[in-house]
């Protein structure tokens, strides 16, 4: 082996080389090194043995730390070969400090997948198994592998061809990855509509945390303008068959592509006219393989799926027979839906892709007859009758104009739809109905700068649930010596526990400031540490470097209630803060803002201000908690600083209005070059 050689492999390490710091599977025990763990067999897929390989059978949890050392993950991922087709399936999760950086599903009797993952800088990799279908889910990483930045390389996209082999579809060079995803289907010469569902979506739908993500059916220059304008995801589809409806069949594939763990899926020809986010509220309340969907024509004249079979899909009863396999009384089951709009959990639409691939005659049979062109909704339905898993949702989510009329009007401002005496969430142009209201259409569709791009998480409803559970168990008492806490340090008064606003005016302060990395001296119970780093958690390398002598136990209760990402952003020193601060300061650090909140004597804060101003960048935020607490000095520390030069401003000292703290206030200081001491001019005497 030449010395480049040998240099090339010190930058990467086979993941089973390493011992994880926690270790938790299912059944046996982890295998490494090519071993399954159980019953002394070996890691065998597709025939071959794999010497390193790591077999943990779900629910499996492995975490590792890394240090920071390594920038990517590469593994195939697959279910041994001891394990039949069909019988089980697992879902892979690749997260890098607590984030999720990869997620691929696979089925047994799959060839392997492979899953690649960015882990930059990253500080513990946890590589999780998850299943629905716990035995003989003999789940295995191939091959995994961690490389450095010398030998970090993508892993190509491969192609993934839909439930119904209605298309290819081109998997993003960049996973994707949201809590919530709203997925749509367009192709060329159908823009508009696409532009008026995301617009309306965005104006009326009130999931601003959504991603959309839009399968494109053919390239063209208005499309990929529309998807520009909203911040969407493309994802390239090849059509393999004629240009018609049954292409909607890449929506019941939309798991693989993207991970989520939520989906709402909706056709282009859809405006929405009320708020969505109760289906994404129904999800959360129903077991994890729902599939929520309306009644195909709102409820109008199909008892079952036998009875819709033979009117309106041109189909026959033994046609069951023939598309399943084996029929198990699907006929008769009878939520009988339009798939113009669903929603499920990431377990659900993956569970909805498995079974209608499981299907033999599946494809043949929607491609029977070409006149009859959504036979693909057919196929959906008796997935879902297979699965026992449809959960019917009010018609207003989708109420389909070409059986039903709305009356449309402006109201209050906004647009409304009412059926029956009754609101409508969303409309759906559908079949004979897409020649309706044409002067309700168009205007959301061409509108410049709409308030749409995807935004980030706003972590400080995250915060507000911990900081609730967290009060509940230690009271009121616990909130001494936050934000709102009693001057008399042993008790706290919230007035408005709603919205918290003291807190809310740290958080939006620090986020609408642009902050990535703030310092915080004070650590106490934790509670602004965790409201700071709330802030700053969306941001790549937000951090919040919070310094005490003796923090309370207390506040890791707190902090462990946070999301993984947030808690991520935390470091804590412990120690004299104006001993840490002036190593950072000979250590070069820099922040965008401060708080002061340790001690509460003019010396010390005047002491620490002059070291948060070298810290801090100009034109950033240095705070001073208890700028009128009355057993404390803070007051001259602000006199002083207002000598040297800098601006104060005192908040929360109102004379009039309601209190919301306990008169302790807050100063606020930009920091921005000291201004000359004014010039006065000599007193003159009189003549």
């Amino acid at each position: 082996m030449s010395d480049h050689q040998v240099a090339r492999e010190a930058h990467s390490v086979h993941v089973d080389a390493l011992t994880p710091t926690h270790v938790q599977v299912g059944y046996g025990r982890l295998g490494t090194h090519g071993r399954l763990g159980y019953e002394n067999k070996n890691v065998t897929v597709g025939g071959q043995e794999y010497r390193h390989a790591l077999s943990a059978h779900p629910p499996a949890r492995l975490r590792y730390a890394l240090n920071g050392r390594y920038h990517t993950f590469t593994s195939h991922i697959a279910l041994n070969d001891d394990v039949r087709p069909g019988v089980s399936h697992a879902e892979f999760t690749v997260k890098a400090d607590g984030r999720v950086a990869a997620n691929v599903h696979v089925a047994a009797g799959e060839a392997p997948r492979p899953i690649h993952a960015d882990i930059s800088g990253a500080q513990t990799l946890e590589l999780i198994v998850t299943t629905s279908r716990w035995e003989f889910c003999h789940a295995v990483w191939l091959n995994p592998q961690l490389d450095a930045p010398e030998r970090a390389t993508a892993v190509a996209a491969q192609p993934l061809t839909d439930c119904l082999g209605r298309a290819e579809i081109t998997l993003p060079p960049h996973p994707i990855h949201a809590r919530r995803i709203l997925a749509t289907i367009v192709s060329p010469g159908f823009e508009h509509w696409l532009d008026d569902l995301l617009g309306s979506f965005y104006a009326y739908g009130n999931c601003p945390d959504a991603r959309i993500v839009v399968f494109t059916a053919g390239d063209s220059a208005a499309c990929r303008q529309v998807i520009a304008k909203y911040g969407a995801a493309a994802i390239s589809c090849h059509p393999q068959t004629h240009l018609n409806p049954t292409l909607k069949s890449v929506l019941y594939t939309v798991a693989h592509i993207a991970t989520a763990e939520q989906y709402l899926c909706l056709d282009a020809d859809m405006l929405v006219v009320g708020d969505l986010s109760p289906i994404f509220a129904a999800l959360d309340a129903c077991p994890p393989q729902t599939i929520l969907a309306c009644r195909e024509g709102n409820g109008r004249g199909f008892t079952d799926l036998g009875h819709i079979l033979t009117t309106a899909y041109g189909g026959r009863s033994q046609d069951l027979q023939r598309i399943l396999g084996h029929a198990n009384g699907e006929h008769a089951y009878p939520l009988v839906v339009n798939d113009g709009l669903f929603a499920g959990s990431r377990a659900a639409l993956l569970a909805l892709d498995d079974a209608i691939r499981a299907m033999p005659e599946a494809t043949a049979w929607v491609d029977e007859y070409r006149h009859i062109r959504w036979r693909n909704q057919f196929i959906f339905n008796l997935a879902l009758a297979r699965l026992n898993c449809g959960v019917e949702l009010d018609p207003a989510y989708n109420l389909q104009l070409h059986v039903q009329d709305a009356e449309l009007s402006w109201r209050g401002g906004k647009m409304t739809a009412q059926w029956h005496g009754r609101t409508v969430r969303v409309l759906h142009f559908s079949g004979s109905g897409r020649g309706k209201y044409p002067q309700w259409r168009g205007q959301f569709a061409g509108k410049d700068n709409p308030l749409a791009q995807p935004g980030h998480d706003d972590h400080y409803t995250n915060f507000v649930a911990a900081l609730r559970g967290w009060a509940g168990r230690f009271g009121a008492k616990g909130l001494a010596w936050s934000f709102y806490g009693t001057t008399d340090g042993q008790s706290a008064r919230v007035n408005d526990p709603a919205a918290l606003p003291l807190l809310a005016l740290l958080h939006y302060l620090v986020r609408a400031n642009g902050c990535v990395r703030v310092l915080e001296s004070g650590t106490a119970r934790g509670i602004s540490a965790a409201c700071l780093a709330a802030a700053v958690a969306h941001r790549p390398a937000g951090r919040v470097v919070t310094m005490d002598l003796a923090p309370a136990p207390e506040r890791e209760a707190l902090w462990a209630a946070l999301p993984p990402v947030v808690q991520g952003c935390i470091e804590q020193r412990v120690g004299d803060s104006l001993t840490l601060m002036a190593a950072a300061v000979a250590h070069g650090e820099q922040y965008e803002a401060a708080l002061l909140d340790s001690l509460h004597t003019a010396d010390h804060v005047w002491a620490e201000f002059q070291l948060a101003a070298q810290l801090v960048c100009p034109g950033g935020l240095i705070l001073i908690h208890d700028s009128n607490y009355a057993h404390g000095s803070v007051g001259r520390a602000l006199e002083k600083i207002e000598a040297a030069g800098y601006a104060v401003a005192r908040l929360w000292s109102a004379q009039s209005g309601v209190r919301e703290d306990d008169n302790l206030g807050l100063a606020m200081v930009v920091n921005k070059q000291p201004l000359p001491p004014p010039h006065r001019r000599p007193e003159q005497t009189a003549p």
